[in-house]
């Protein structure tokens, strides 16, 4: 910064700066007030927005849990296309798939699947997206469709529950030593456990007796 010999010199320099900035400092003073009190706002915004979403969403599964479909899934349906970029669209849209699938309306839930596939970032709920859509595929015997999602080569943690949706379109293509294959893989899986572990033990007992399209 230059030297200034007397106090008239400073002054007469900073008359001269402000006659030349003046008027954008304040704008940029005003510009940094609204953006800290704007952000302030739109935090608030968007914490009160999910709050309501929340709500929706809870109100959503109970009208499911009671049976009442029909309600639940025009609250779904409202919660996805006003907030679709939310977390809880896609939930909804999960559960709306699911209660699709337990009423047939398996179009219906590949829709609201694929739409949660594509709309969701998060690498652990994209496998139960996926897996949970190669399983609605599979039950309209769209098996190569159904394949393409559960054949992917990532499947982290996922591996043996992908491994018996693979088994089990192999069965209905009649490839039954691919199908026994992939059972045999889940079951090499330490994570597959309980209940689904004896579930896998039996198909593959079944194929190994039988090697015909009578087993399972």
């Amino acid at each position: 910064m230059a030297e200034y010999k007397t106090e008239e010199e400073q002054i007469e320099s900073l008359k001269h700066w402000w006659e030349k900035n003046g008027k954008f400092a304040i704008v940029g003073v005003i510009i940094v007030i609204a953006g800290a009190v704007g952000g302030k706002v739109w935090r608030d915004f968007q914490i009160t927005t999910a709050g309501k979403v929340s709500a929706q969403y809870d109100l959503m599964l109970k009208e499911l849990d009671s049976g009442d479909v029909d309600t639940a899934a025009q609250r779904g349906a409202e919660i996805i296309d006003k907030n679709p970029d939310m977390y809880y669209a896609i939930l909804a849209a999960l559960a709306l798939a699911k209660a699709h699938v337990e009423k047939a309306e398996n179009d219906q839930a590949i829709q609201r699947l694929s739409w949660a596939m594509s709309h969701n970032n998060d690498v652990h709920l994209q496998h139960i997206i996926r897996i949970r859509l190669a399983k609605v595929l599979l039950s309209q015997d769209k098996l190569d469709e159904a394949m393409t999602h559960a054949g992917i080569a990532e499947t982290g943690a996922f591996g043996s529950q992908y491994e018996i949706v693979k088994g089990d379109i192999f069965y209905k293509k009649g490839e039954f030593e691919s199908a026994k294959t992939a059972y045999q893989a889940a079951l090499n899986d330490a994570k597959l456990t309980g209940q689904l572990r004896n579930f896998v033990q039996l198909k593959l007992d079944d194929l190994a007796s039988s090697g015909s399209e009578e087993a399972l």
